[in-house]
């Protein structure tokens, strides 16, 4: 058997996964040398993940609670758009997922403004977005805001981890 001695690691199968997991992308090291290792394949799923835990790591919990209600809010109209595509929602039943999606975007907004962070970069265009899930009278037109929740996802988090106020 082969033994190879990387950075410290010495076994052939820790020394090659290692080098694996550093050359492609799947180990997030923060400043303080904790790492995080993500089994998310896609880069931009992976990308996004690690954005999170750098914005976790960085100790504010203001932040934080509004990375966790924006995940929460993009999940939604995430779970909800196949959903509809899928024929499960009826049209009877929009004015309840109207109301459920305009609580998760709610709940961001006033989590922002409550912790001093409803000026950064996105905020506007979020507060956008509920009027449009507050107007929609039909799933399609809520189903067709999943593209805009996610883009202004990005926007917010970018903010977020920037030094932004």
């Amino acid at each position: 058997m082969v033994c190879f001695y990387i950075a410290g690691v010495a076994s052939s199968s820790a020394a090659w996964g290692w080098l694996f997991q550093r050359a492609w992308g799947r180990i997030m090291t923060s400043s303080d040398n904790v790492e995080y290792k993500t089994t998310i394949e896609d880069e931009h799923w992976r990308n996004e993940e690690f954005q999170w835990a750098r914005i976790l790591s960085r100790g504010n919990p203001a932040k934080g609670m509004v990375l966790l209600y924006i995940q929460k809010a993009c999940t939604a109209f995430h779970e909800f758009e196949p959903a509809w595509k899928a024929g499960a929602v009826k049209q009877e039943q929009v004015d309840f997922f109207r109301r459920r999606l305009a609580t998760r975007i709610k709940h961001v907004l006033v989590t922002m403004q409550n912790n001093g962070l409803d000026e950064i970069e996105g905020a506007a265009e979020w507060a956008g977005i509920l009027q449009s899930v507050e107007s929609a009278k039909t799933a399609y037109e809520l189903a067709e805001l999943t593209e805009r929740v996610h883009a202004v996802n990005h926007v917010l988090l970018d903010s977020l981890e920037g030094d932004k106020p």
